[in-house]
């Protein structure tokens, strides 16, 4: 087994498996250019292989403002095992870098019902780590509806507040003895990505899915934006018109923020050619 996920990225990167020409660097946070099957397609040879727990990350306009005011956030998204451009304004960003293989992005929601419905069949194994009391469990009745066969070997709905060590130690205890290949955490950003970063080492599982608020959208806990405003990067919007007092900060200034940031690195870096 590799001494170190970081090794296991170098080893991939000489494989072309998961290369340069594969990614791109947003503000200096590193993005895959995956479409659905092909994110798929790496996962499942991360879950066949001997690599060590590794984490999977879906970049968002959110997730990119954060990584730029938190360093160690970013330094941890840019550990990932995959980091996957959910949104539409993450691929525009990125073919406006030069990225024109990537087509559309792949969004948490939509990846975790199309990895089950590819895959069901193969026997992995998944656990739900995340949502309110409750969530978890109705999330696993609905897949179990929707793909009979599937093993979800386990649910856990933590409550708000940080776990006690020995609270934390027992529910990896119980998510290792379930026999997991995925652990699913839905929790929000970067709750969730601090937790995957953190118990990459305490897992004895394949890779950990940060899907944020996919637990609540495929249980019908809340309402996802219309299809139209979701190809048209429009999804903020509806999100905020949802929940104004709790994200207009989040998207108004947060987004204003990226859009200044991108500008000033595309005219420094015009200043350096014409150096």
């Amino acid at each position: 087994m590799p001494a170190s996920y970081e090794r296991v990225i170098e080893v991939n990167k000489k494989k072309d498996f998961q290369a340069m020409k594969d990614t791109v660097e947003i503000l200096g946070v590193r993005v895959n250019l995956e479409d659905y099957d092909s994110a798929i397609e790496k996962v499942e040879e991360h879950i066949n292989s001997e690599y060590p727990t590794g984490y999977v990350t879906l970049m968002s306009v959110n997730n990119l403002v954060k990584a730029q005011k938190n360093q160690f956030f970013k330094e941890i998204s840019n550990k990932t095992y995959l980091s996957l451009p959910d949104g539409i304004p993450l691929v525009w960003i990125a073919r406006s870098k030069g990225a024109r293989k990537i087509k559309t992005n792949t969004r948490g929601t939509a990846f975790m019902f199309k990895f089950f419905e590819s895959t069901f069949q193969k026997k992995h194994k998944h656990f739900f780590y995340g949502g309110k009391e409750g969530v978890a469990e109705q999330l696993k009745t609905v897949f179990e509806n929707k793909f009979p066969g599937v093993e979800i070997v386990g649910t856990y709905c933590p409550p708000f507040r940080e776990l006690a060590e020995e609270e934390d130690r027992e529910i990896c205890e119980v998510i290792n003895s379930s026999g997991a290949d995925i652990v699913w955490v839905g929790l929000s950003t970067p709750k969730q990505e601090y937790w995957m970063h953190e118990h990459k080492d305490k897992l004895n599982v394949s890779l950990m899915m940060g899907v944020g608020a996919a637990f609540d959208f495929h249980t019908g806990n809340a309402k996802e934006a219309p299809r139209w405003m979701q190809s048209n990067g429009l999804e903020w919007l509806f999100r905020l018109l949802s929940e104004p007092r709790r994200l207009w900060k989040r998207y108004l200034i947060g987004n204003s923020l990226l859009v200044y940031w991108l500008i000033t690195e595309k005219f420094n870096n015009q200043k350096e050619v014409e150096k």
